[in-house]
C-alpha cells in the first residue's frame, strides 16, 4: 500500500464519489485546470501540470497558512479557468494546407517515430534518495517561483511589485511613508510558502533506479513461466487482442537503498495511467528528460515519487504511443489499457526475480491511480489486474469519463451546444473519433459503416475529411495540430465532425431525457447506431465500477 504521504499527493483522485461519476465522467471531457487570479500562467497551474493530484484545497490553504504568518495577506479562493496545452517537446509547425482534404490522399495512414526515443529494457537514470528529492524539488520549485505567483492572493497585485523600494520581483506587505517597506515577500519564496516542499520531503523514502521497460502480450504469454489467470475472461492477451504483438513501452521505477540495489522482499506495485495527451510522443517515457531542466511532465514526476515511497512504480505509455506509435491510439478504449499494462507488469515480476535471484519480487498487491483519461484507465487497469488473480488495495480516479455509452455523449453533446466545452480541449472530438471509426480491429463497430467520424466536414471553407482526422492523429497527432480540424467557437457546427446520424441520435435522446440512449436497442438500430453503441457499451465501465463495493478502496 502506498504510504500515506505518497496518497496526499494522490488525493484530489481519491476524493471522487461514485455517487457523481455521471457528472464526473461529463466533466472529464475536459481536464480541469486552475490558475490563480490575475495570473493565467501562474505556479498553481504549473504545478498542476506537473503534480495533477496534488490536493488542491490543502494546496491553498497552506499557501495561505503561509502567506499570512509572513505578510498579514488571506489567500482567496477566486480562480478562472486557463487553457491547457499538451506537454510538448516536439516543434508542432503544421498548418491547415498539410490537413486539407484536397491534399493527396496516401493509401495508408502515416504512422510518425518519436525522436530520442530511449532504448527498450534500458536503465535511463539512477538517484540516490537525495538526489531524487533535490531533482523533484527543483522541478517543481522552477514551476512555482514564476513572476508574479504571489498574486494568488487577490491582495497582492502586479502593481505593488517594485513599490516602496523594493525589488521587481518582490511585493511589499506594509509600507510607510511610501519608500519604507516593512516587511516583503519575493516571487522566489512562492515553493517554500506552499508547503509542497514537506509532502514531497514526506514521500521520498528511498533512491529509484529508472528504466523504460517494453512487452507484448505474445511474448509474455508465451514465456514458460506465465499462468494465464484472466477469470473473467476479459481477453486482454488473447491472440487476437489489437495489440498483442506489439511492445508496449512504460516507465518502470524501482525503489533502491543508500547502495543503489533494489529493495529486498516482497514489494508492493503501484500503476499511474497517464493524463490526456494528443501527441505521439508526449508519454511518461517520452517526457522524462532528467538532464534538461523543466522536462519532467506530470506523468513521470508522479511514477518517481511513487517508486521513491517504496513501491515499484509503472506507467505505461499506452498502445499507439512512443514505442508502438505504429498502432492506432485507443482513446478511452478499455481494453487497450489492459493490453499495455498486463505485459509491462509481467516482464516487471520476471525481471526483478531474474536480476536479483529472488531476493527481491513484485508482490501481489497493485495500488493503480490516474486522473483525466487516466481517472479512467485506472479503473480499465484494475478490471484486468483483478481478473489476472492481482490484489488490487486501492484505485485513486479522478475525472475519468467512464461512462462511455451515457454521459460521455449525452452531457458530451449538451456542453458542445452551449459553448461551455473548452475551446483548447475540442481535440478530444477527434481522438474519441479516431478510436471509434474502424481503427481499433475487433471493435463492434470495426468495419460496419457505423464510424463516430463523419466521413467529412467543413472547418470555415476548408473541407476535412475522416482520413484527415485519422491520420493526424496517427502522424504524431498533437493537440494543436487536431484543434485545427473542429470547427470553433465550440457550438453546434462543432459537431460536425461526428457522424450525423450519431449527433442526432444523442441529440434526440438528451430531448427526451434519456439518460442512457444506448441501452435502447431497437432505438440504436432504427437510428443505424447499434454497432456503434455496442462499440461504446463494451468500454463502459459503469458495471465494474458499481460492482467493486468493498473489494478494495477507492
Amino acid at each position: 500500500m502506498l504510504p500515506k504521504a505518497v496518497l496526499l499527493i494522490l488525493a484530489a483522485a481519491a476524493t471522487l464519489a461514485l455517487s457523481a461519476v455521471a457528472v464526473e465522467a461529463v466533466q472529464s471531457l475536459r481536464t480541469p485546470t486552475i490558475a490563480t487570479k490575475n495570473n493565467s500562467d501562474s505556479f498553481l497551474n504549473h504545478i498542476l501540470r506537473r503534480l495533477v493530484n496534488f490536493d488542491k484545497d490543502q494546496y491553498l490553504y497552506k499557501l495561505q497558512e503561509g502567506l499570512k504568518h509572513r505578510t498579514g495577506f488571506s489567500l482567496g479562493r477566486s480562480f478562472i479557468s486557463t487553457n491547457h496545452d499538451d506537454v510538448k517537446y516536439i516543434g508542432d509547425t503544421l498548418d491547415n494546407r498539410d490537413l486539407r482534404a484536397d491534399s493527396p490522399t496516401l493509401p495508408e495512414y502515416t504512422f510518425t517515430p518519436c525522436a530520442d526515443e530511449y532504448e527498450c529494457d534500458s536503465t535511463i537514470v539512477t538517484y540516490t534518495r537525495e538526489e531524487l528529492y533535490n531533482k523533484v524539488s527543483s522541478e517543481l520549485k522552477q514551476s512555482t517561483n514564476v513572476q508574479y505567483c504571489l498574486t494568488a492572493d487577490p491582495m497582492i497585485t502586479t502593481d505593488m511589485y517594485g513599490s516602496c523600494g523594493v525589488q521587481e520581483d518582490c511585493a511589499c506587505a506594509y509600507c510607510i511613508f511610501g519608500f519604507w517597506c516593512v516587511f516583503k515577500v519575493c516571487d522566489s519564496q512562492c515553493y517554500e510558502l506552499s508547503g509542497v516542499d514537506t509532502e514531497v520531503a514526506t514521500a521520498v523514502k528511498h533512491g529509484v533506479q529508472v528504466r523504460k521497460v517494453c512487452a507484448s502480450c505474445e511474448e509474455e504469454t508465451n514465456h514458460p513461466r506465465f499462468t494465464n489467470e484472466d477469470s473473467d475472461g476479459i481477453g486482454y492477451c488473447d491472440s487476437d487482442a489489437y495489440g498483442y504483438e506489439a511492445k508496449n513501452s512504460g516507465l518502470v521505477v524501482f525503489p533502491t537503498d543508500d547502495e543503489g540495489t533494489i529493495l529486498p522482499g516482497a514489494l508492493s506495485v503501484s500503476a499511474w495511467a497517464h493524463v490526456t495527451i494528443a501527441g505521439t510522443c508526449d508519454t511518461p517515457t517520452g517526457t522524462f528528460k532528467p538532464s534538461d531542466h523543466g522536462k519532467i511532465s506530470i506523468d513521470a514526476t508522479t511514477t518517481l515519487l511513487m517508486g521513491a515511497s517504496g513501491t515499484v512504480a509503472i506507467a505505461p505509455d499506452t498502445l499507439g504511443y512512443s514505442n508502438t506509435y505504429d498502432y492506432f491510439k485507443g482513446y478511452i478504449v478499455k481494453k487497450q489499457y489492459q493490453t499495455s499494462f498486463i505485459p509491462l507488469w509481467l516482464k516487471t515480476k520476471r525481471t526483478i526475480a531474474e536480476e536479483t535471484n529472488c531476493v527481491s519480487e513484485l508482490g501481489n498487491g497493485l495500488t493503480v491511480a490516474g486522473y483525466s483519461e487516466g481517472g479512467y484507465g485506472a479503473f480499465a487497469i484494475a478490471e484486468a489486474a483483478e481478473s489476472a488473480g492481482i490484489d488490487i488495495q486501492a484505485v485513486l480516479s479522478g475525472a475519468g469519463p467512464y461512462l462511455t455509452s451515457s454521459a460521455l455523449l449525452t452531457t458530451g453533446y449538451t456542453a458542445m451546444v452551449d459553448g461551455s466545452f473548452p475551446l483548447s480541449r475540442r481535440h478530444y472530438k477527434i481522438q474519441l473519433g479516431q478510436s471509434y471509426s474502424s481503427t481499433y480491429s475487433g471493435m463492434e463497430n470495426y468495419g460496419a459503416g457505423q464510424d463516430l467520424l463523419a466521413d467529412s466536414w467543413f472547418v470555415g471553407s476548408t473541407q476535412y475529411t475522416k482520413y484527415d482526422a485519422i491520420n493526424a492523429v496517427t502522424n504524431l497527432g498533437g493537440s494543436n495540430r487536431l484543434n485545427k480540424l473542429v470547427p470553433s467557437p465550440i457550438n453546434i457546427d462543432s459537431l460536425d465532425v461526428w457522424n450525423p446520424a450519431a449527433v442526432k441520435f444523442f441529440k434526440d435522446a438528451m430531448s427526451e431525457e434519456l439518460l442512457k440512449p444506448c441501452d435502447d436497442i431497437d432505438g440504436a438500430a432504427a437510428a443505424g447506431v447499434d454497432r456503434l453503441c455496442q462499440a461504446l457499451q463494451a468500454s463502459d465501465l459503469e458495471h465494474y465500477i458499481n460492482s467493486v463495493g468493498t473489494k478494495y478502496s477507492y
